[in-house]
């Protein structure tokens, strides 16, 4: 069937450009606001940054990659020690002038 046995067929596609284009402009902002509200929900950018910024400030703030709960930091006979005292160079001396007394 060729196109000329229409004889109301109009080949005029002057606006089918700009149609589309407002039609692919709505689909992609309903996409990307689809995307930004579940990532609100989930939290997922600050998951995303806090911890790495968490260790970086009490890697600034005492010197130690430890976490900000003072687990795995311990001074010779004492079962726990604050963040502040986790420093390699105060363990051995850990509230004393004397570093080898505790």
């Amino acid at each position: 069937m060729k196109l000329t046995e229409f004889p109301g067929l109009n080949l005029n596609n002057k606006g089918q450009f700009a149609i589309e284009s407002v039609l692919l402009m709505t689909v992609l902002l309903g996409a990307f606001l689809a995307v930004t509200n579940y990532a609100k929900q989930k939290n997922l950018l600050a998951n995303l940054v806090e911890k790495p910024v968490q260790s970086v400030a009490v890697m600034t703030g005492f010197g130690v990659w430890k976490s900000g709960d003072g687990t795995g930091c311990k001074a010779p006979g004492k079962s726990k020690v604050t963040l502040g005292k986790c420093h390699p160079n105060s363990l051995s001396r850990s509230l004393s002038s004397n570093p080898n007394k505790l």
